[in-house]
């Protein structure tokens, strides 16, 4: 198959604002902004990709991010696509070029030069990628005071929600256990949360937290710790089982060959998940994440660092190839946005073409 060509690439700015300011690990934000990045081809074929670094959890900063923008413009313009899988990813793992992008960067390139190949076979980026193309369910995000976490799981839990994600990490340790144990009464069978502690906690807090608060119903806890070497020690003192989030964006993935993994992380006997960022980790590093998951048999589960419709469809077909209830409950607070999630947590398949 002749390649595509990049007739075209540019970038422009957008920015989208919170219905209520979202605090996370210490960091309060107001909007949610970046670049979409533009490709062209000459026989008119056009795609988007989206470039937004997170504030508090991104390495980049915005000004990094438009440096390497503007550096990769003109590197795009009459790159050669192929258009085979594997070759494909076989340039993007190993181009100089965007090898040496930032995160969000290379996730705006690498999604958007695979979703040109995808649309030239006439194809989702799910079916490119070599997966199924079907709904997707995902876990709704709870955080702010009990009073708002308690009305919220109300309502979605009322309309059939089964997986809800839970924002703890909090001083007051007992708040956070509070708003466990009163969720926890109310939900119904199949149900159950996920918790994320986005290292807010240092061992013994979190020992603290773990006991208090009981296993029963819990999937998990991201990032429990501010010490990754301590994850161990808090798994044989509380068998609360552990995901890891933060702690991917600095470490390896440990895919070298197919088939074998080489990773860090393989050896801790708590961790049964990943929770996979692509804003925050690039789009074929996540792919490379969900292949060494497979090896551990881990779950890869596709979390969003609240993008735009597109970088969040982006991640919906991500979560067809991972396979798991994704974490992509962030649509609702952006403004103006026209979710593709519906009442029921399932982003249908429709919507990912």
């Amino acid at each position: 198959m002749q390649p595509l060509i990049i007739s075209e690439a540019a970038f422009t700015p957008f920015r989208i604002p919170f219905l209520n300011p979202f605090t996370f690990a210490g960091t309060s934000i107001k909007e949610r902004s970046g670049f979409y990045l533009s490709l062209k081809t000459p026989d008119n074929l056009s795609v988007q990709g989206e470039t937004a670094p997170l504030e508090g959890m991104s390495l980049e900063t915005i000004r990094r991010t438009k440096h390497d923008l503007v550096e990769t413009r003109s590197y795009l313009k009459d790159l050669k696509v192929p258009l085979e899988k594997d070759e494909l990813l076989d340039m993007l793992r190993h181009d100089p070029h965007i090898l040496n992008l930032c995160a969000s960067v290379r996730f705006g390139v690498e999604s958007a030069i695979l979703t040109l190949a995808a649309r030239s076979a006439n194809q989702s980026l799910a079916e490119f990628l070599g997966a199924e193309l079907k709904d997707v369910q995902t876990a709704v995000l709870l955080q702010g005071t009990h009073q708002e976490v308690m009305a919220d799981f109300r309502k979605f839990s009322g309309q059939g929600i089964k997986v809800f994600k839970l924002k703890v990490g909090d001083r007051n340790i007992a708040l956070d256990v509070k708003k466990v144990q009163d969720i926890r009464v109310l939900l119904e069978q199949e149900s159950y949360l996920r918790l994320d502690g986005n290292r807010g906690w240092n061992f013994k807090e979190a020992c603290i937290f773990a006991q208090l608060v009981g296993n029963q119903r819990i999937d998990f806890i991201e990032e429990p710790i501010n010490d990754v070497t301590q994850l161990d020690a808090f798994y044989q003192e509380t068998r609360m089982r552990v995901a890891l989030d933060e702690t991917l964006s600095v470490v390896r993935c440990g895919i070298r060959a197919p088939g074998r993994c080489t990773s860090p992380l393989a050896e801790h006997e708590g961790v049964i998940a990943y929770v996979l960022k692509p804003m925050i980790l690039g789009l074929v590093p996540t792919l490379d994440w969900i292949e060494e998951a497979k090896l551990l048999k881990r779950k890869a589960i596709i979390s969003s660092a609240f993008e735009s419709p597109v970088g969040f469809k982006v991640l919906a077909n991500l979560a067809c190839l991972s396979g798991q209830i994704a974490g992509l409950g962030t649509e609702r607070w952006l403004k103006g946005i026209k979710p593709i999630v519906d009442e029921q947590g399932m982003i249908k398949k429709e919507f990912l073409v």
